[in-house]
């Protein structure tokens, strides 16, 4: 599973059109973005006895930045509606990938202040774990 994977995934979402979510780089920082990033933090790698053929999910961290507007109450609206939407996401199949469910960090989405331009933002870090393919 890849960062753009993901990046797909949350355009389905309906909470901003599909030109304004990025993966990796949000070059342009249009309002009303969303940027999907890998997670720093590291995690312990899933790896049973036997080695990956034995395993049988994976897990991607992802930092998700919403960028939207000079109004903390829309922005704070906005991420909370997308983290509930990541919660509540169960089989769903994400490039041949069923996705068994989504985790996140926080309880709720941390606020990172605002931009140059004083557009608000919060980050939702998450981890989606999903079946292996089958090799």
């Amino acid at each position: 599973m890849f960062l753009d994977d993901i990046r797909d995934f949350i355009a389905t979402l309906d909470i901003t059109v599909d030109e304004n979510c990025y993966c990796g780089r949000m070059s342009e920082k249009e309002d009303k973005s969303i940027g999907i990033y890998p997670l720093k933090s590291g995690r312990q790698p899933n790896i049973p006895i036997g080695g990956l053929k034995n395993s049988s999910y994976g897990v991607k961290g992802i930092s998700i930045l919403v960028h939207w507007n000079r109004s903390v109450r829309d922005t704070e609206r906005v991420a909370i509606e997308l983290q509930s939407k990541l919660i509540n996401t169960r089989n769903v199949t994400i490039n041949g990938h069923n996705i068994i469910f989504v985790q996140t960090s926080n309880d709720e989405p941390i606020p990172v202040g605002t931009d140059d331009n004083g557009v608000y933002e919060y980050v939702i870090e998450c981890l989606f774990y999903y079946e292996r393919k089958k090799e």
